[in-house]
């Protein structure tokens, strides 16, 4: 029996053999004859790789399609495409090549410090192991499970999830993956208990064994006792007639101990509208920020943005929803995505997005869909959206189609500069504020994520949010927080003392939100 303290990222008991993914070898560093040669045969690996994702995004939904559709531009992208052919050009293999590229873009991500974008530094892998293996006539590694199984891994590729059969994942067991990777954010939204962060080595000590994932305690149990055993099946039944009544949280009303009455919101992603209503189901008095990436990378028109925001309001039941338009600033993606970047910022993106949720937004009651600008350092700035808005209204009434054309609008606080203009930002139009914490952290303190983390109950922190509830309040304008990390939940108290009192996370953290909020003596 061994056991092995990680980090719990989704709740759950459970117990059973364990399947190890195994990477295999590095790519066959072949020696180079003929440098067109491995030009030639790097370009028709590429097509097939590209085949092979296609053909998984027909059968994917949600999240995973917007996984897919990232690798296959990715290997379109002609920065990547440039790098691999120059180093095959100074004689590198093409398997070698593509090895090299893929620490390059991968730990050019790694060192971005906004969780969403530094994740995708797994999906540059994904997609670079799956042409390196077509080079090396490696068969495609889809996992094929047998029988329910846990699976365990260095590190989970988004591939290493795709297509398995419902029950046959019992729970997840990493030695690196983080609380926000896409491995994490599956495992919560299908219910697989999950612990990371095990250290080196445990995938493959746990290979072929009897195992318990433990999330309750955050550990991997490897070969447990008979009397072990035993525990986890009680505690698993004791789980399964709780989980069998309604939680009385959700329901229960949203007051401190002291009858202080808050908010609490859910974020969500455009690609993902089922997760919309799973967030309502929690608890969440609506959407407080609806991520809306996926629409540039898909590169939806404008008729198919209104039907994707007109699908996302079916799904919110009747509560309000505020969409954040595309944020993809210069320093999150770096200088290898060239084209995902431009169509992130050229203006006609803006404008196409800003028109389809006015008109996706005739289906709602008056200002139960908001729109929030991220990224506005200043006043400036603001009156550019507020130029945009102005724009879009005038050719949608030239073209005839109907539309909303006083949607409200928010600016999203991420920066110290945002912050100390607030009130001013309010004077030119802004109908609320919404607070980024993790960002207004990292920039206010002059850290990163990477280095250790920083509370976000800091006093300077504290003081900026402050300020800008100020402005809102002396203004009549709402406020509320969002980018609360799961680490974050415990200083959200120190929030309210200072009178913030709406919240917005993740759907899986609402009830936790919830309890630590109720508990709070103001």
């Amino acid at each position: 029996m061994q056991t092995f303290q990680g980090l719990a990222v989704s709740d759950g008991l459970t117990v059973g053999p364990v399947v190890r993914i195994d990477r295999g070898a590095a790519g066959l560093h072949r020696i180079v004859c003929d440098p067109f040669r491995e030009r030639a045969l790097y370009e028709a690996a590429i097509v097939l790789a590209k085949d092979e994702l296609n053909r998984l995004q027909q059968h994917a939904c949600g999240q995973d399609a917007d996984i897919l559709m990232f690798q296959i531009a990715l290997l379109e992208d002609e920065s990547f495409t440039n790098e691999i052919g120059d180093y095959i050009a100074a004689g590198a293999g093409s398997a070698a090549a593509v090895e090299r590229a893929e620490q390059i873009f991968a730990g050019r991500l790694k060192n971005v410090d906004d969780d969403y974008i530094r994740e995708r530094s797994v999906d540059v892998c994904d997609a670079c192991r799956r042409v390196v293996d077509i080079l090396d006539g490696r068969p495609s590694r889809r996992l094929h499970l047998t029988e329910p199984s846990i699976l365990a891994a260095e590190l989970f590729y988004p591939s290493d999830l795709f297509g398995q059969a419902p029950g046959m994942i019992l729970g997840l067991a990493s030695e690196t993956d983080s609380e926000t990777s896409h491995a994490a954010i599956m495992a919560r939204s299908m219910g697989i208990p999950a612990v990371f962060q095990l250290g080196k080595g445990v995938a493959a000590a746990a290979a072929g064994c009897r195992a318990v994932v433990d999330a309750e305690h955050a550990q991997l149990i490897i070969d447990p006792t008979a009397a072990q055993l035993r525990q986890v099946k009680t505690r698993r039944q004791e789980l399964q007639n709780s989980n069998a009544l309604p939680d009385p949280l959700a329901a229960a009303p949203c007051r401190t101990r002291d009858g202080t009455p808050f908010v609490l919101l859910a974020s969500a992603a455009c690609a993902a509208p089922e997760a919309i209503q799973k967030a309502i189901q929690a608890g969440a008095s609506g959407i407080g920020l609806l991520r809306t990436e996926s629409v540039v990378i898909k590169e939806l028109t404008e008729a198919q943005q209104v039907e994707a925001y007109k699908t996302c309001i079916k799904n919110s039941g009747g509560k309000p929803i505020t969409v954040r338009t595309c944020d993809w600033a210069a320093d999150d993606c770096g200088q290898w995505m060239d084209g995902m970047q431009t169509r992130m910022e050229e203006e006609t993106t803006a404008l196409t997005q800003l028109s389809a949720l006015m008109q996706a937004a005739v289906e709602v009651p008056e200002g139960a869909l908001q729109v929030l600008f991220p990224m506005i350092p200043d006043v400036d700035a603001w009156r550019t959206r507020m130029d945009q808005m102005k724009r879009c209204n005038e050719s949608l009434k030239e073209k005839g189609l109907p539309f909303c054309g006083n949607l409200p609008v928010g600016c999203l606080i991420e920066i110290p500069a945002a912050a100390l203009m607030a009130g001013e930002i309010i004077d030119a139009g802004a109908d609320f504020l919404a607070v980024d914490l993790d960002d207004l952290v990292q920039y206010t303190c002059g850290v990163s994520r990477r280095e250790k983390p920083t509370p976000a109950d800091n006093p300077a922190v504290l003081r900026l949010v402050q300020d800008v509830m100020h402005a809102a309040q002396t203004r009549g304008v709402p406020l509320y927080l969002c980018g609360i990390m799961q680490k974050d939940l415990e200083t959200m108290p120190a929030f309210m003392r200072i009178g913030v009192r709406n919240f917005c996370v993740e759907s899986v953290h609402i009830n936790t939100l919830k309890s630590i909020l109720m508990q709070t003596e103001l």
